[in-house]
């Protein structure tokens, strides 16, 4: 954190990108209440906006700190921008962008497409640095069962039977059920639900820590169920 610029700096986070972005935020802002700051994040849609609670207040309470979410899903109940991120909607959002120390943080495919848009406004390499965050690909998940699966969403008192190969979180979204999710490579915990029931094959990449794991939680984004699964959803 030393070694970052602070004077109008510029973040860009996707997914579980915002997870380091959030230090540095708390930091300066503890540091300097009247630093000028950017923040833009990226995700999927907003119930994925991780830290949206906190980042609001942030806003609120710091006039200088400039917080903008943006959803690559429509919502009908979302009032923010949408779209994926590009060089047109960077300028809009941060018009003084040029002047800016621009520190970006995210998956491996945020992270290119950010660069090529920033290449593409002109940033000078010496004004961009970033950091990979929540690994460069999915995880090597297990074999679709061979037996027939099911879920059962407890709370919500519905059963879904699964298609091979179909996570939990898939499950989930064919049945209206909401999970919260955000870097869906098993690395935030985000998507973390208790498994009530059954069997799942999970392949997380530290998303869940061993306690956890032996209270019952699973990922949904990383979990196959093996049977029949009961889910507190």
């Amino acid at each position: 954190l030393d070694d970052l610029p602070y004077e109008k700096p510029l973040f860009l986070s996707g997914g579980s990108g915002i997870t380091p972005v959030m230090s540095m935020l708390r930091a300066l802002t503890d540091r300097a209440a009247d630093q000028d700051i950017s923040f833009v994040h990226s995700a999927r849609t907003p119930g994925d906006i991780i830290f949206r609670r906190e980042l609001d207040a942030l806003a609120s309470r710091f006039p200088n700190v400039k917080v903008t979410c943006v959803c690559s899903q429509e919502d009908p109940t979302w009032r923010g921008p949408t779209g994926r991120i590009d060089s047109q909607m960077l300028l809009t959002l941060v018009p003084d962008l040029h002047n800016r120390t621009i520190f970006a943080c995210g998956p491996e495919a945020y992270m290119k497409a950010a660069r090529a848009c920033l290449d593409a406004i002109g940033v000078a390499p010496s004004r961009y640095h970033q950091e990979s965050f929540g690994g460069g690909s999915s995880p090597q998940l297990e074999p679709a069962p061979t037996i027939p699966s099911s879920v059962r969403f407890v709370r919500s008192g519905i059963v879904h039977n699964c298609l091979p190969g179909e996570t939990l979180l898939e499950a989930a979204r064919q049945c209206g059920v909401y999970v919260p999710t955000a870097c869906q490579q098993g690395v935030c915990g985000t998507c973390r639900i208790a498994k009530l029931s059954g069997e799942v094959a999970m392949e997380d990449l530290g998303g869940l820590a061993p306690e956890e794991k032996s209270a019952g939680y699973v990922l949904a984004c990383c979990s196959h169920p093996q049977g029949a699964v009961s889910l507190d959803l």
